[in-house]
């Protein structure tokens, strides 16, 4: 169930929950430039012009359902590219302070998530949630490079691999970061081999692991290890249950995330 949003007073709304079809009923996208929490600023076209989709997470700090699909977005922007790929994700709040959203990523994401958070009041969300008239939150929307909404609405979201399925409906693919959220080193403070690999794959690295755990194409996780790994440690995982294809390791590590993709034989 989505919680809806009054749009008459933003400060003081009339909450209830609702399920909701179509969130936008607009088929072609409305340009808006905003300011994320970090500063930077953003127009919507520019991005679309530079031949990327965007997909737009329309919520709010206290929005119950956005807490529990947040994290499933941070995982399809991993998934799909880190912004730097075919598709680029961008989180609009509606009615909340800078601050407000700083706190929500914090609580809710264990600090930035990597994709922009634009706050309604100091960022500009407001305006870009009237444009399209968003009344139910989270409300997830597709756009494509030549303006046209492709998915106006995503919902209900179950895992990061529902992201997933809505794109492959339009030939969009994961293309997974091989940057963590936090420390762009990450990535190569860790290796893995062999690769392509048949019955195991190992994982060595220069800096001490958190855990790691195995997600496919689908972005589902298909093996985890939450135990630590220590310098010099080699960790063995065994593939002989795992069906062929491609995969991806990621790893924890000084509270950052690194990715290496292989393949399966």
């Amino acid at each position: 169930m989505k919680k809806l949003y009054t749009s008459l007073v933003f400060a003081a709304s009339l909450l209830f929950l609702q399920t909701a079809n179509a969130q936008t009923t607009l088929t072609q996208a409305v340009d808006f430039t905003v300011t994320d929490v970090e500063g930077n600023v953003h127009n919507l076209f520019n991005i679309l012009n530079g031949g990327q989709h965007v997909c737009i997470d329309f919520f709010f700090d206290t929005c119950p359902p956005c807490i529990a699909t947040s994290p499933m977005f941070r995982d399809t922007y991993t998934n799909f590219g880190c912004n730097e790929e075919d598709i680029f994700f961008i989180a609009v709040d509606v009615g909340d302070t800078d601050a407000q959203v700083i706190a929500y990523e914090n609580s809710v994401l264990g600090g930035p998530p990597g994709y922009p958070s634009v706050s309604g009041l100091n960022g500009g969300g407001n305006a870009v949630v009237t444009a399209y008239g968003i009344s139910a939150y989270p409300t997830y929307i597709l756009i494509r490079p030549d303006q046209t909404i492709l998915e106006q609405d995503m919902y209900p979201i179950a895992n990061a691999a529902t992201f997933t399925g809505y794109f492959a409906n339009h030939g969009l693919t994961p293309k997974p970061c091989t940057v963590g959220l936090n420390d762009e080193q990450a990535d190569v403070a860790f290796s893995v081999y062999p690769n392509p690999a048949q019955s195991a794959i190992y994982i060595n690295s220069d800096k001490e692991l958190s855990g790691y755990r195995v997600i496919n194409l689908l972005g589902e996780v298909v093996f985890s290890n939450e135990q630590s790994l220590s310098i010099g440690q080699q960790a063995t995982i065994d593939l002989s249950s795992f069906n062929a294809g491609m995969y991806f390791i990621e790893v924890n590590i000084d509270n950052a995330k690194g990715r290496h993709l292989f393949v399966k034989q």
